[in-house]
């Protein structure tokens, strides 16, 4: 996991009084959420949200593309968070580093078979060079950096690497302050793939990390349903259980699509929706904004959570 800023940016002194709180948003989607939440992050001075406060999206790392379930990306982020506290750094944390510097330096652009040659390369040299696991911890940062930068310039021809990249990947951790910022996990009450112990596990973790949970039931699309005052007029029966509604789309999609003909998952005009977000945030009390009973029962917390952002500095 690593924060959707450039290696550049994150190696910048922070000023202080530029952003008091962070919010450090975690997806279970790739698509939806993420349009959404940019929206409301461009229309922040319209929509009232303070701007002390910054927005910072998590990013999957390379071996993480295609995590959706949320007690692993949760479990993930939480060692994420104890090895930029302890300094330390386990094999598979510091591949992935290499990998986001590699795409965010466009060494690596869209090629997905270089980019599993190169992952299998570095793993292999740990493995067999080191005699390491990507679970066991590096014990030199810079002397491993170097070696593994040395077998890609060999393997792969990689050129323009700059010479500190030990101290660019040990900088690329969260800049998460537990006494300060906040982490919210945005996710989907998907019965098939996120089971109740899973929910219970995440609930509780999450109050014992002092993270936000913030689940809408039964996807993020009804969070979008409720900026139109249609969404009362919904089979409530149906949305809870959303059933395929054609061969792409279940129920709750497919009603915001008749109701917002241009939406898809992956492209929408996310402000639209952002200006009626007061009417989402009003529609959302008369459904379920409880976190343990969202767990069975149609409603999102999405609506407190960007109020708590109006609100919250």
């Amino acid at each position: 996991m690593r924060e959707s800023r450039t290696f550049a940016e994150r190696t910048k002194v922070l000023k202080s009084d530029e952003a008091t709180k962070k919010y450090f948003l975690i997806y279970e989607g790739s698509e939806t959420e993420v349009i959404y939440f940019d929206a409301i992050c461009s229309l922040r001075e319209d929509i009232g949200i303070n701007p002390l406060i910054e927005l910072i999206p998590i990013i999957r790392s390379f071996s993480e593309d295609g995590w959706s379930n949320p007690k692993k990306i949760l479990d993930r982020v939480i060692q994420n968070i104890r090895e930029s506290k302890e300094q330390s750094i386990t094999y598979e944390s510091l591949l992935n580093r290499i990998m986001d510097y590699l795409y965010e330096t466009k060494i690596i652009t869209t090629s997905k078979v270089l980019a599993r040659n190169i992952w299998k390369t570095m793993q292999k040299t740990c493995v067999e060079k080191l005699q390491k696991s990507l679970d066991d911890v590096v014990e030199n940062v810079d002397d491993t950096c170097n070696m593994l930068i040395n077998v890609l310039k060999e393997g792969y021809e990689v050129v323009n690497i700059v010479g500190d990249i030990s101290d660019i990947i040990k900088d690329g951790g969260l800049t998460y302050d537990q006494d300060l910022d906040q982490i919210c996990m945005i996710v989907d009450r998907d019965k098939e793939s996120f089971v109740s112990s899973q929910y219970d596990y995440v609930l509780n973790k999450c109050k014992e990390m002092g993270f936000q949970f913030c689940v809408t039931n039964p996807c993020f699309e009804f969070w979008l349903l409720l900026h139109f005052d249609e969404v009362f007029g919904l089979d409530k029966e149906k949305i809870l259980n959303n059933p395929k509604a054609t061969s792409k789309r279940r129920y709750v999609e497919n009603e915001l699509h008749r109701i917002c003909p241009t939406y898809k998952k992956s492209s929408y005009h996310a402000e639209i929706l952002v200006k009626n977000l007061d009417k989402a945030i009003e529609n959302e009390k008369k459904f379920c904004e409880d976190i343990k009973e969202l767990e069975a029962t149609i409603g999102s917390n999405i609506g407190k959570l960007i109020h708590q952002m109006r609100q919250n500095l």
